[in-house]
């Protein structure tokens, strides 16, 4: 891979890669997204197919700054950020930005685990980027976008400023809310429970049983009365052994890890969603591992797929049959099923190296490291182990009712039961309760054995009865853990977004977490039933559920984006009452509210002309006030628009500050406000810093071209040349202030050279402007000489199919159709069109009538020596030489090509031997 470069979205990965790579690739990070909607309007053209405005971020613009001077020099570039819809998005929006102004080739790449073979097998198959994918992503922020820009301004006014709505986070507060009310709301049933200790003769050891079942049904004991009663009924009998049991048990491994399984068992570590995804992250991206160097330690960690790669499978299966033993390898490896809506392109969350066990590589980690990966790890060399294999034993005592007894006595039947492990299987590595992060400890597990070994029939006595009052209890309030899987089970939020949600309804204070558990705060409360009360449909589980199913069919490429927007948008416009506006919420009431402050006398400030446009702040605002009286809803630009001329006169508004408090778009004023004053400090025009006075250099060598007739537009490929549209572009940016670059100017140049027979004086223009040095038409190349070989390009039959490198399409027939009917037009080519009709020549000479005789009358190639002709073997594999091309320059290469790449370009260089 020389000369490339290879894009990824950390400092860590790009160390990482690097290493695998080589020096020679260059390897950069982009931090993230480069490109976002904006932070001050909705950035979403609704009425236009919902097109999302892109802006470079903070960090962005400092970013693509560095990245397209690298792309600059780059052969190709290889967009490797991660594999799920937000790295897909990633990369569409750096090839977006860095895709102009270079030839290199762009490929994507894609891998789960950062080690060398998984790399370096990426790179050896590039693909494309996956537009689906990029358009659930972009579905997804469109959403998100236009719920949480038109529902957060109704709670600022109903419930507190600042407050803000989310599509999916308003969900999980919701979920937090409702469990919380429904623990407040409890009320405790009382019960009881009766456990008896039973002697026998042989044995020294008493038999504890629980109360199982009370006259053939389960037992319901609701208060002490009752509970005494029974006692006494207990006192007076006697007992025997009813039955014993013995049941063989299997427990089959957990499935490895996921991202919302991953959560919920790092609880047990005390680790919040949030930090689990932080570590997991940097497991993922590399660890220095001493003499490997820097080593990613798993795979993806946003997952929900259960999948595990059949060599990684293999590989477990044979560190298992090593470290363990045979019987702990199954007969079959273990395969799990995955939810329906998981990506089965995906893994699962495991070891890239089964062989790397904890302790290897523990002195590298830091301890919230190591007990992560030690987790990962042992989940998944667990998964693929055998079942454990167990013995459920139990022992039934009943009541004995005496012979002749009057009493109506009760049955009563006692049941004590223990699980015995013959066989520890996978639990051998892993046995963690994701739920509660309890395993059976030592003592417990003794203690469970222990049942006597008694024949059925064998009589006891009642040695000792405990009542245990107790009360039902309510669910219990959720832990970031719990509440993942609740989100997960419900279908709501995907795996690169559980931490986010959980962290973010803790972040804006609508919950906080108290030894360990969320509980929802008054303002969440607040927040929760505002929406729940106005906005119950939009924020229902299983509607946002859907929601999802919807976005992951977009990425199947079964839905189209925009469709599934307009139909979400059209029940959202019912929920909020009517057309949404189209920023924060520029109502009419907002607009009229803002608009009142200015004061019908406004000394407005004279119209200034730049270039071709003249600004009038008077004729503007009337324009404004114009579309309200009409009716007519404000756009995101025209709310922006306004707030700007509201800060640009804000010395002559004297409520503004109240206003802009009211309708909460104090902090946008007052920004504005900074804006302009830093501006007219630094001596530039604070309406538009960026323009000036038109550059007269500029405009002459513009003028040029102002009569000219230019040709009618043409399409080459799926590109559109439009000289006219282009000149016209030029002239208008010119003519606002804006210095032209030097690649326009160039352009500007290279257009006048091409438009040369319409330029009286040309001469005169070419000495003025610095023209000799462009490539213009060679005067050598005239008319005459030039038809000969548009005739032989009309003499080709059979052109190649196109065909397609990178985002270019190449089609031979549309570009000799293309030359064909300028030299018609013009009666004249290029020097690069003259040379690249010779190269196509050369390459369609065998469809050409006596090629030969003809190419050295007009300069052509002659045709390359068929195999037979040159005679010649392959010095590295012994196949056959022939003639070959590439990018219109000939070679010789193998017929084995790909597998030998032998090449030359001289043939008197392969030894006689090689013949």
């Amino acid at each position: 891979m020389p000369n490339s470069l290879v894009i990824v979205e950390s400092p860590t990965k790009a160390r990482t890669l690097t290493r695998f790579l080589g020096s020679d690739v260059k390897v950069m990070a982009s931090m993230g997204h480069v490109r976002d909607l904006p932070e001050s309007s909705l950035g979403v053209d609704i009425h236009n197919r919902f097109t999302p405005i892109y802006v470079l971020t903070g960090g962005g613009k400092k970013v693509i700054g560095q990245l397209k001077r690298e792309v600059r020099k780059a052969d190709a570039v290889y967009l490797a950020t991660d594999p799920d819809r937000e790295g897909e998005a990633i990369a569409w929006h750096l090839y977006e930005e860095l895709k102009r102004g270079t030839k290199a080739a762009f490929h994507r790449v894609t891998f789960h685990e950062i080690t060398r073979n998984a790399i370096l097998r990426a790179f050896e198959h590039p693909s494309e980027l996956d537009l689906h994918k990029i358009d659930a992503q972009q579905a997804r922020r469109v959403l998100d976008r236009i719920v949480g820009y038109q529902v957060s301004p109704m709670l600022w006014k109903a419930v507190q400023k600042g407050t803000s709505a989310g599509r999916v986070q308003s969900v999980a507060l919701r979920l937090v809310c409702e469990r919380q009310r429904e623990i407040d709301g409890f009320t405790p049933v009382e019960y009881w429970n009766m456990i008896a200790k039973f002697g026998f003769a042989d044995c020294e050891e008493l038999l504890t049983a629980k109360l199982y079942q009370l006259d053939g049904k389960k037992p319901k004991i609701g208060d002490g009365d009752t509970a005494n009663t029974l006692a006494e009924d207990l006192g007076s009998g006697t007992f025997r052994v009813a039955d014993v049991g013995r049941k063989p048990r299997s427990r089959r491994a957990p499935p490895p890890f996921i991202t919302s399984t991953l959560q919920q068992a790092a609880g047990s570590l005390r680790m919040s969603t949030s930090q689990t995804m932080r570590i997991a992250q940097q497991l993922y991206e590399g660890i220095e591992a001493g003499s490997e160097g820097a080593v990613g330690l798993i795979t993806y960690m946003r997952t929900d797929s259960v999948a595990v790669a059949k060599e990684a499978q293999a590989a477990a299966r044979e560190f298992i049959g090593s470290a363990f033993g045979p019987d702990y390898v199954p007969p079959k490896p273990n395969v799990y099923r995955s939810r329906g809506t998981a990506q089965e392109a995906h893994e699962a969350i495991r070891p890239t190296d089964v062989t790397r066990t904890p302790e290897k590589v523990e002195k590298y980690l830091s301890p919230q490291q190591s007990r992560l990966y030690r987790l990962i790890w042992n989940r998944f060399v667990a998964s693929q182990m055998s079942p454990a294999r167990m013995i459920e034993h139990t022992i039934d005592v009943e009541s004995v009712r005496p012979a002749g007894s009057l009493r109506p006595e009760h049955h009563f039947l006692f049941r004590a039961s223990a699980t015995t492990t013959t066989f520890p299987g996978f639990l051998k590595v892993y046995d963690v309760k994701e739920e509660t992060g309890k395993a059976m400890t030592e003592e417990e597990a003794a203690v469970a054995s222990s049942l006597p070994e008694l024949d059925k029939g064998t009589g006891c006595a009642l040695a000792e009865l405990e009542k245990q009052q107790k009360f039902t209890e309510p669910p219990p309030q959720f832990s970031e853990a719990t509440l993942v899987r609740e989100l997960e089970q419900n279908g709501v939020g995907r795996p690169s977004t559980y931490a986010t949600i959980v962290n973010t309804i803790q972040q804006r204070k609508y919950a906080v977490k108290e030894r360990g558990k969320l509980a929802p705060t008054p303002l969440g409360y607040s927040v929760n039933d505002y929406l729940t009360e106005n906005l119950d449909d939009l924020f229902k589980v299983d509607f946002t559920a859907r929601m999802e199913k919807k976005l992951d069919s977009v990425e199947e490429g079964d839905v189209e984006w925009t469709a599934m927007l307009d139909a979400f948008y059209a029940e959202f416009v019912k929920w909020v009452g009517g057309v949404p506006a189209t920023v924060g919420a520029p109502t009419e009431e907002r607009v009229r509210a803002l608009m009142a402050t200015f004061p019908e006398d406004l000394d407005w400030a004279p119209p200034v002309k730049r270039g071709r446009r003249t600004y009038d702040d008077a004729k503007f605002f009337a324009s404004l006030r114009k579309q309200v009286d009409d009716g007519k809803p404000f756009s995101d630009r025209q709310w922006q628009a306004l707030l700007a001329l509201a800060a640009r006169y804000a010395d002559k508004i004297g409520n503004l500050d109240e206003v802009a408090d009211e309708l909460n778009v104090r902090d946008a004023v007052d920004a504005l406000i900074r804006k302009r004053k830093e501006a007219e400090e630094k001596g530039r025009s604070p309406d538009n810093a960026k323009s000036s006075a038109p550059d007269p250099r500029d405009i002459a060598l513009l003028d040029v071209l102002k009569d000219i007739e230019f040709e009618p537009p043409t399409r080459r490929g799926k590109r559109r040349y439009d000289d006219k549209e282009f000149y016209l572009s030029l002239r208008g940016q010119a003519e606002e202030g804006k210095k032209l670059s030097d690649a326009q100017l160039n352009a500007a140049r290279r257009l006048i050279g091409k438009y040369e027979g319409q330029i009286g004086n040309f001469a005169d223009v070419a000495a003025k402007f610095g023209l000799e040095p462009l490539e213009r038409k060679a005067a050598s190349s005239s008319a005459d000489e030039i038809k000969p070989l548009v005739d032989m390009l009309g003499e080709v039959r059979t052109w190649q199919p196109p065909r397609k490198t990178g985002r270019r399409t190449y089609d031979d027939a549309e570009f000799a159709q293309s030359v064909t009917d300028q030299f018609r037009a013009r009666n004249g080519l290029s020097d690069r069109q003259v040379a690249a009709i010779k190269r196509m020549l050369v390459k369609y000479h065998e469809q050409i009538p006596g090629y030969g005789e003809r190419a050295g009358a007009l300069g052509l190639a002659p045709p390359p020596p068929t195999a037979a002709e040159i005679n010649q073997k392959c010095p590295d594999c012994g196949g056959a030489i022939v003639a070959r091309s590439a990018r219109g320059r000939q070679f010789f290469g193998c017929t084995n090509f790909p597998k030998c790449r032998f090449t030359t370009r001289d043939l008197a260089s392969l030894s006689s031997s090689s013949e």
